[in-house]
């Protein structure tokens, strides 16, 4: 048959035969008294299989391996299978970064460029690059003592595995709000006093912490009570030691600045890391369920809720 039959069976351009017999897909044979090429049924098949193949973005190199026998079908679609999703991924990156400079609203457009740069190398880090890349800026952020006491509370939860499109988009978030925090003044009168305490202790400390981290996510359900009973006890303290509540509310007063900078007790820092960490965000919940029987408790017992007893203090501090 010739090429206009062929063209017709197949659907597919003159065009577009010709050059994949350039390419040696198929072979027709030629005529020496016509000099015509005439396609067998055979040929009809090939060219239909690297049509379909061609309409699925399968390269003609590897159309040529499948067709010479050097690959299996399987292969070809499992290699472009890869391909195919290494460039999804890539787009979505770049799809992620670009929305984040949009959001931004960014009118200095010189500085665009280290913007995607920074953003893109981030999305690139390993688990530890990213752990590493939060506590440092957490330690440049909170200067001394104090940097170290807050970074060892997350510490255990900054493993950061980013499988998801929401991952990716919380992430460029987060290293985004970390960029935009101001590192806090080393003469800052709360900073100042935390760096009086030994390091022994913090680093007894840091360790008791962890354990009890762990512990809590192990389901240890003596130390959720402790920690309840401990609120409680810490409450009425407060509220038979006057001198005491003066030294929390002064307290509380120079480390507002602090807890403002991060957002308070529901900071957008640890909104962020629930959604990075699974074990942050069981641990949270946990906190959650904690404080909610002691406020409940002292609800009964002294008429005021936790949340409520805490603003109070928070606005004797203003």
């Amino acid at each position: 048959m010739n090429i206009k039959v062929v063209s017709e069976k197949t659907r597919l351009t003159k065009k577009a035969i010709k050059y994949y017999e350039s390419e040696g897909l198929i072979n027709p044979f030629k005529n020496n008294v016509n000099n015509y090429r005439e396609y067998t049924d055979n040929d009809i098949v090939k060219l239909n299989l690297i049509g379909a193949l061609r309409a699925i973005e399968i390269p003609i190199s590897e159309i040529k391996c499948l067709v010479e026998g050097n690959k299996c079908i399987h292969e070809i679609m499992d290699d472009t299978l890869k391909k195919v999703t290494e460039t999804i991924s890539n787009l979505e990156k770049t799809k992620l970064i670009i929305s984040s400079i949009i959001n931004k609203e960014t009118k200095d457009y010189y500085s665009v460029g280290e913007q995607v740069r920074t953003l893109r190398e981030t999305l690139e880090l390993s688990i530890t690059e990213k752990k590493e890349l939060i506590s440092n800026t957490l330690i440049r952020i909170f200067p001394g003592t104090f940097g170290e006491i807050f970074v060892s509370c997350y510490e255990p939860f900054l493993n950061i595995t980013i499988d998801n499109n929401e991952k990716k988009d919380v992430w460029l978030k987060l290293v985004e709000f970390l960029d935009d925090l101001d590192e806090l003044d080393d003469n800052n009168t709360f900073i100042k006093g935390m760096s009086s305490i030994d390091i022994d202790k913090i680093k007894d400390y840091n360790e008791e912490s962890k354990n009890n981290m762990l512990n809590l996510l192990s389901g240890d359900s003596s130390l959720k009570e402790k920690y309840k009973k401990d609120i409680i006890s810490f409450v009425k303290s407060i509220n038979e030691n006057e001198e005491l509540k003066k030294n929390i509310v002064e307290s509380l007063a120079k480390s507002k600045n602090i807890l403002n900078g991060i957002g308070g007790m529901d900071n957008t820092f640890d909104i962020y890391l629930e959604i990075l960490n699974a074990d942050y965000k069981r641990y949270r919940e946990i906190g959650r369920e904690i404080n909610k029987e002691a406020s409940d408790e002292m609800k009964n017992e002294f008429g005021v809720s936790l949340e409520e007893f805490f603003g109070n203090l928070v606005a004797l501090a203003e």
